[in-house]
């Protein structure tokens, strides 16, 4: 098989990290509820830690907050051809966030949090022909993040949090018999030409002959700092970077034979018939291209920064709006390296594109107890045409915000949100070998949020 099938499992890593669709902002319930329009004005249950941390010299005393996000993905697939709709198979992924600060003196905040920026993943069923590109796919990236800000005048702050950040992905696809060469140790296939395929002597396309799983990790530091400044009484600007970390990933592929039931005729090249299961065997051997090996990459993971700006109407409604932009444009060539050295290295233009993204909040106090917030967020995508695949059908998105705050107690405060993400559906392919996109994506989530934040 000439390390061919190796190659393409392997490759799935760097793409599944990659991208708005893995992205999560959803990291605090009070921020969520507010669009992520927080730059100048983050919320006070402590996650400003991560969305500006020049916003805990505002906070006095000390704050816990506890939160999580639930994420339900749903979308699909339709064919040109024969119009066939395959869903996407229902998920849940649970993102969650913790955050303590504590203001040391008029001047010095100090924060701690632990939160996850990239995550989530997509599955499909087996019967979708898009298996052979990737049909269970999972990312999670954890972020454990020390802050500190220092407040330079009444009206200017800065912050700068250093974060260790630990990334692990988890991959599954099927192998396409038909697209594979034909490998020398099938010696009764001897005098077919060099570079013969097996979909060339007969055996159908989309045929499973093995399923291929990845996992690796890696670990890395990225630097999170902002800075706020209050123009007047109801103006107030701020901005806040995250910078981008190029992890070494490590890990291992194994193989697993599937059972095609084929048997091979094609005289008189064939002189007689060819068991495939049984002739594969030896390709799954130590050594072979499809025995277990490790495997090496760097992915980077991008900056991002928002600059934005909050006004204070009046005492009950204050509004917020964001620039946000990711800079993936950084992730252009993908290069893996295999300790199997019957498979040589993989090096794959891939092509990224910076994202931008505008983010629209509004707060309204209801009474002391209680206040209403909604946001709007309009999102564009990274991956370009050619690399739409059923692994991250992505486009632009438009998300629509709901959520309020309530005061249980004098020093208890909960927090809950409800998100709709409607993606534009954009056009796709189902397979690595064609460049052609063949059909139509569509993708939505529903996301709810809860969180409760104590101050000491």
């Amino acid at each position: 098989m000439r390390g061919t099938a190796l190659v393409l499992a392997v490759g799935l890593l760097p793409a599944a990290l990659g991208a708005q669709g893995f992205g999560v902002y959803e990291l605090s319930t009070c921020t969520m509820a507010r669009g992520g329009a927080v730059a100048a004005n983050p919320c006070s249950d402590g996650s400003a830690v991560f969305f500006n941390p020049a916003g805990l010299t505002s906070l006095s005393g000390t704050h816990f907050s506890a939160g999580f996000t639930t994420i339900s993905p749903s979308g699909g697939f339709t064919d040109d051809v024969f119009l066939q709709h395959t869903d996407m198979s229902s998920q849940t992924f649970v993102v969650p966030n913790f955050f303590l600060t504590h203001r040391l003196n008029e001047k010095i905040g100090l924060g701690l949090g632990f939160y996850v920026p990239y995550g989530l993943g997509t599955k499909w069923p087996l019967s979708f022909p898009g298996r052979f590109a990737g049909y269970d796919t999972e990312v999670k990236t954890y972020y454990i993040q020390p802050t500190m800000s220092y407040q330079i005048t009444p009206r200017l702050s800065f912050g700068l949090g250093v974060a260790y950040v630990h990334a692990s992905v988890a991959l599954h696809q099927r192998l396409d018999l038909s697209q594979q060469l034909i490998p020398g140790s099938l010696d009764t296939l001897a005098g077919l030409p060099l570079g013969t395929s097996f979909g060339q002597v007969g055996v159908p396309s989309n045929t499973d002959f093995a399923d291929a799983n990845l996992s690796a990790t890696g670990t890395g530091i990225a630097f999170n700092g902002g800075v706020i400044f209050k123009v007047n009484d109801h103006l107030t600007l701020g901005g806040h970077f995250l910078t981008r970390k190029t992890i070494h990933f490590s890990g291992n592929a194994a193989f697993t034979p599937v059972k095609t039931g084929l048997t091979l005729y094609a005289p008189p090249s064939i002189p007689i018939p060819v068991n495939l299961d049984n002739a594969l065997a030896a390709e799954f051997g130590t050594g072979a291209p499809l025995s277990p090996t490790s495997a090496t990459t760097d992915v980077t993971l991008p900056d991002q920064g928002n600059i934005g700006f909050d006004y204070k109407y009046n005492d009950k409604w204050h509004f917020s709006g964001d620039f946000q932009t990711v800079v993936w444009g950084w992730f252009n060539q993908l290069t893996v390296n295999f300790t199997n050295p019957g498979t040589p290295p993989l090096s794959d233009y891939e092509g990224y594109r910076d994202t931008y993204g505008f983010r629209l909040g509004t707060e309204y106090t209801y009474s002391p107890k209680l206040t209403f917030r909604g946001g709007y967020i309009y999102n564009t995508a990274a991956a370009p045409d050619q690399t739409v695949t059923p692994r991250l059908p992505e486009g632009s998105r438009n998300s629509f915000i709901l959520g309020l705050g309530y005061q249980l107690t004098g020093a208890l405060h909960g927090d809950a949100s409800f998100m709709y993400l409607k993606q534009n559906d954009r056009r796709g392919r189902v397979s690595e070998v064609s460049t052609l996109n063949t059909g139509l994506y569509t993708f939505k989530a529903v996301l709810l949020g809860a969180g409760l934040s104590y101050t000491f």
